[in-house]
């Protein structure tokens, strides 16, 4: 049997709850303290952005950590009723592709897809339009941190869109979405920041 975790965070700081998922086995507080704890040394970038979303964005309503289940093979997902659900697994067996900058950017994807849903009525949604805001939005915090000093996340996210916008699966939104993003002038001005300000950044990013 798929051994799961669900984890509900709720906007209350330090507030974790073990739950048993209905298909999975249950595991111990222990567990979810230790990962989480690890994720700050191995995630540092990941875990100080994740703390201050779960306490100042009112969009969200609760962050939930599962371990494989119905995302698995994605790193996380949003849903209208402000819910955000992120695997474990990344953070406690960390991907070459996804480390912290690419988590950053993951995460804040998902909030731009909670300002996609607050914005657009149900009926006029679409998936890759709702993919694309999440990346501008994700683009757009990054780039504060960027400002900020750390061009880590913002040169991450500007590299692998454009790797995705190449890819052949147009049954995939996020792809949809990238294909047509990556030719708009907005994408070309963080492409032109980056390569202005994040020179040191955007090499890195750029190494597999």
């Amino acid at each position: 049997m798929l051994r799961r975790l669900t984890l509900v965070c709720c906007l209350l700081p330090g507030l974790v709850v073990a739950q048993r998922a209905p298909e999975g086995t249950s595991v111990s507080d222990a567990e979810v303290k230790a990962v989480l704890q690890a994720s700050k040394s191995q995630f540092p970038k990941f875990y100080a952005s994740f703390s201050d979303i779960q306490q100042h964005d009112a969009l969200i309503r609760q962050i939930r950590f599962e371990r494989g289940g119905r995302i698995a093979r994605s790193v996380a997902n949003a849903r209208p009723n402000g819910v955000i659900t992120i695997d474990l697994d990344f953070l406690d067996h960390p991907r070459p592709q996804f480390d912290d900058n690419r988590m950053v950017v993951v995460l804040f994807h998902e909030i731009g897809h909670l300002h996609y849903y607050q914005t657009t009525a149900p009926e006029q949604r679409r998936q890759d339009r709702s993919e694309q805001a999440a990346f501008e939005y994700s683009l757009l915090k990054t780039k504060e941190m960027a400002v900020a000093g750390d061009c880590g996340p913002l040169a991450t996210g500007v590299h692998f869109m454009k790797v995705r916008s190449e890819g052949r699966n147009l049954d995939d939104p996020h792809v949809r979405a990238l294909k047509r993003m990556v030719r708009e002038p907005l994408y070309a001005e963080y492409v032109a920041w980056v390569q202005q300000h994040c020179a040191a950044s955007a090499s890195s990013a750029n190494t597999p």
